[in-house]
């Protein structure tokens, strides 16, 4: 494990798949990050979803006619990011190089960073795709944090700040997949939606949010603040897993969409898909502003 630390948190980074797996806030010892200490829940804190974002059809997608296969969410969380650079105590950065493994998933070449920089309010997270191969480079690309909750999931709002109201989400079905279609939010009071288990039991939520600059998950009581930049990233997903009553909550900022359900899906004409030119580069990064 790699360890962050400034006057104000400390925080965790596994090399294994550059999760984020602690980020502590030093003067009351406050956990904002997920862990499953019983086993009962979801394993992972804060994945990084690379190339891919949720599943693909029938676990495959298309590249030039030709078919691969695809885990979901990608392969970026499963592999060593071998690539370690600390030469600061607040900032980390890892990169994932293409591996003779990668190439049978994903025929390119390429380098994913991340860097981690604690600040006084919270974390920084800085992505970078970088296309070394011959070739157009498609992908999605996604943060997966689990925050966790000391009350009831019901006692917490999600409020976007900057987004077009009234606000909307993609369909999904059957999940995880999307069903095509973008609907209306109506569990929305404005642009701010109040959280429920009931609300998320039907699987993960996509807020289409393009014009959001930001999103906060706060307490009703005032007692706990998390709000996460959306400048680069226009959807929002929120998930808990489904019928557990989980005491945690994913906040996700996504450049990416699942496959709708049906074929495997040509990843240069699949909607929400970044692709960049050979010897080019693609930069996205967010903050966490902790309170």
């Amino acid at each position: 494990m790699i360890t962050l630390t400034n006057t104000q948190f400390t925080a965790t980074v596994n090399p294994f798949g550059a999760e984020l797996t602690t980020l502590t806030r030093r003067q009351d010892g406050r956990e904002y990050i997920w862990s499953d200490t019983t086993g009962k829940y979801w394993g992972r804190h804060a994945p990084i979803l690379f190339p891919a974002i949720g599943r693909s059809n029938d676990d495959q997608y298309v590249v030039d006619g030709r078919t691969y296969p695809m885990h979901q969410h990608g392969f970026a969380r499963d592999f060593e990011f071998t690539d370690v650079t600390q030469s600061r105590d607040d900032t980390v950065t890892l990169t994932l190089h293409d591996n003779a493994e990668t190439r049978k998933l994903y025929p390119f070449a390429f380098a994913l960073t991340v860097t981690y920089t604690l600040t006084v309010t919270g974390l920084a997270v800085h992505y970078t795709v970088a296309n070394t191969s011959a070739q157009p480079l498609p992908f999605a690309l996604g943060s997966h944090p689990g925050f966790a909750l000391s009350q009831p999931l019901d006692q917490y709002v999600v409020t976007l700040t900057g987004a077009k109201l009234p606000l909307t989400k993609f369909g999904i079905g059957p999940v995880p997949f999307r069903n095509g279609k973008v609907e209306p939010l109506t569990a929305a009071d404005g642009a701010s939606l109040p959280l429920s288990h009931e609300l998320l039991d039907d699987g993960l939520l996509i807020i289409n949010a393009p014009d959001a600059t930001s999103a906060t998950l706060a307490s009703k009581d005032g007692s706990y603040k998390v709000t996460l930049s959306l400048a680069d990233f226009p959807y929002l997903t929120l998930w808990s897993p489904e019928h557990k009553h989980a005491p945690f909550v994913c906040v996700e900022p996504f450049h990416g969409l699942p496959d709708v359900s049906g074929q495997p899906t040509d990843w240069y004409q699949k909607p929400g898909n970044t692709t960049v030119a050979p010897g080019g580069q693609s930069d996205f990064g967010y903050t966490m502003t902790l309170e």
